[in-house]
């Protein structure tokens, strides 16, 4: 009992050192490369806790080794933007001037429902006040709103925006809160000359009672 409680105060030290080698960055913007060098930190620190029949010198050195690719490829990668690219990726565009990039979605992804959600936790509940929503390569969304846009409406919204299509497919189950059916919205289609819902990215009852439809590739 005695020696696995010295292991772990031991390792918990080494562990503590070496995240604080690689920076208060490499914590608050975590990408996927950083995120593999932590896991692997975290699985080499477990390890020896479980089995006491492994060298801690095992342990202290693969924590080493990991803290040294970390810092040299984090150097490198400043030194070089291509490195940079190549390690951490690039922001990615999901909506531009105003429309959702479909593309971007499939190749990051990600669905409309949770991009609707990322947006919604930034403040923004319509989609016609975003002109831009980048992708950061640490995971959050950054969005610049419209000049349009107000945190404070002029009026009360009548109800939160309401999806009614997504990605193709037509939600029912939202289509009867608002009490309206599948030919209500065939009709809304056809007045917007789309005759199939496939082509639809996306279609909202805005809080103001206003539909908002963005087909897949406009």
């Amino acid at each position: 009992m005695l020696v696995v409680f010295i292991r772990s105060i031991i390792l918990y030290i080494a562990v503590l050192i070496s995240l604080r080698i690689m920076g208060k960055g490499e914590i608050a913007e975590m990408n996927c490369f950083d995120l593999v060098i932590t896991l692997l930190i975290a699985e080499v620190a477990s390890t020896p806790m479980e089995n006491n029949d492994i060298p801690m010198i095992y342990a202290i050195a693969a924590l080493i080794g990991l803290v040294f690719m970390q810092t040299l490829i984090s150097f490198f990668s400043l030194k070089f933007k291509f490195i940079n690219r190549i390690v951490s990726g690039k922001p990615t565009i999901l909506i531009d001037k105003g429309k959702i990039d479909y593309k971007s979605l499939k190749q990051e992804k990600i669905t409309i429902n949770e991009l609707l959600e990322q947006l919604r936790i930034q403040g923004y509940f319509n989609l016609k006040y975003v002109q831009y929503a980048i992708l950061e390569t640490d995971g959050n969304l950054s969005v610049v709103p419209t000049t349009t846009y107000n945190s404070t409406p002029s009026r009360e919204y009548l109800h939160l925006p309401i999806s009614l299509i997504q990605d193709g497919e037509i939600l029912n189950k939202n289509l009867k809160k608002i009490n309206k059916d599948e030919q209500w919205i065939y009709n809304i289609l056809k007045s917007q000359h789309i005759n199939n819902v496939n082509d639809v990215l996306i279609c909202v009852l805005d809080e103001y009672d206003k539909i908002f439809i963005q087909k897949k590739y406009e």
